[in-house]
């Protein structure tokens, strides 16, 4: 939780049924009835490796590429005027 252009980041724990505990909000100087603005914060792994396996793709020769692309342009053409 910060105020506007407050850099000071305050966690509050949201208790299982939803509410924030009053002593959490007390510590921060709310009131009851004092408006918050949620924001999410996305956590991202650090230093973590990927894993699994890729799809497999289909073994394309040069040609089937090109031939796949001309189409594309075509149709783009085509799509676009």
């Amino acid at each position: 939780m910060s105020a506007l252009g407050d850099d000071n980041l305050r966690e509050l724990v949201v208790a299982g049924d939803g509410s924030i505990p009053a002593d959490q909000l007390r510590k921060l100087g709310l009131l009851p009835g004092a408006h918050l603005r949620v924001v999410e914060a996305l956590l991202v792994p650090s230093g973590g490796r990927l894993a699994g396996s890729l799809p497999e793709f289909a073994d394309l020769a040069w040609e089937d590429f090109e031939r796949g692309s001309e189409l594309a342009r075509r149709d783009a053409e085509t799509s676009c005027g």
